[in-house]
């Protein structure tokens, strides 16, 4: 799925749904998060993941953050009670109207709309801690990947990236045959695309853990640590990455 495709069908979520769509947890489906208990799992898995960096990573600056992929600002929130600046950035731009209407500190907190493949809106160094989870796994490889080495490049020098990725599927690979010529695939989908945009989908991506470090050296990044991650659920294989910028 191209990133403009993405783009609609999370905001399709952020119009239906948008709480259960960040956090898809069953049997709250259908707007029964409320707003108390969604962000009370923010804090829960900051908590966790500042642990985890100030495990490898003890004396982080507790500046400027980034959270990307923010959403509805469900980390950005937890993280404004850590760090002095705190800047989420999302391709939705319905998700970060709830974000906005769901913030609690103010001008301590900035959401961005990117639909760019890259984070050129921001200058090298900028954040001493960069954050992504439960979103690299809805974006296209061809995307994450380049996303991983802006994660790093946006790291302030001693700053670190914390992202979490699925490294494999337990569902196997599927593939698409079809006997009918493209022309006739094209008009079929062209009748049919205005009932399917009615109904988004939440595509899940993986990147193998041997690719995702070769992607971090690449981009001038040092692995400090590597753990698995349950973010992505019973049917992926995830890891979380702590990197910091050599």
């Amino acid at each position: 799925m191209k990133l403009w495709q993405t783009r609609r069908h999370w905001d399709k979520f952020a119009r239906t749904d948008p709480l259960w769509a960040v956090l898809t947890v069953p049997g709250k489906e259908g707007r029964r998060w409320t707003p108390e208990d969604f962000f009370a799992t923010g804090e829960s898995d900051i908590a966790t993941a500042l642990a985890a960096v100030g495990r490898a990573h003890p004396r982080l600056r507790q500046g400027r953050a980034l959270d990307f992929g923010c959403g509805v600002g469900r980390l950005t929130q937890a993280l404004a009670r850590k760090f002095d600046q705190i800047t989420g950035v999302d391709l939705s731009v319905d998700m970060l109207a709830h974000a906005r209407r769901f913030n609690r500190h103010g001008d301590r907190v900035s959401y961005i709309h990117n639909t760019a493949a890259d984070l050129a809106c921001f200058a090298d160094g900028s954040f001493d801690l960069v954050l992504s989870l439960i979103t690299l796994q809805h974006v296209a490889p061809e995307y994450s990947r380049r996303y991983i080495a802006e994660f790093i490049r946006v790291c302030a020098p001693d700053g670190v990236a914390y992202f979490q990725v699925p490294a494999k599927s337990f569902l196997g690979q599927s593939q698409r045959f079809t006997f009918y010529p493209p022309s006739l695939i094209k008009r079929i989908w062209r009748r049919l695309n205005r009932s399917l945009a009615a109904a988004p989908t939440m595509d899940m991506h993986v990147l193998p853990r041997d690719e995702v470090i070769a992607l971090i050296s690449e981009a001038g990044g040092e692995v400090l640590a590597i753990e698995e991650s349950a973010k992505a659920g019973q049917d992926f294989m995830s890891y979380t990455y702590l990197v910091r910028k050599r």
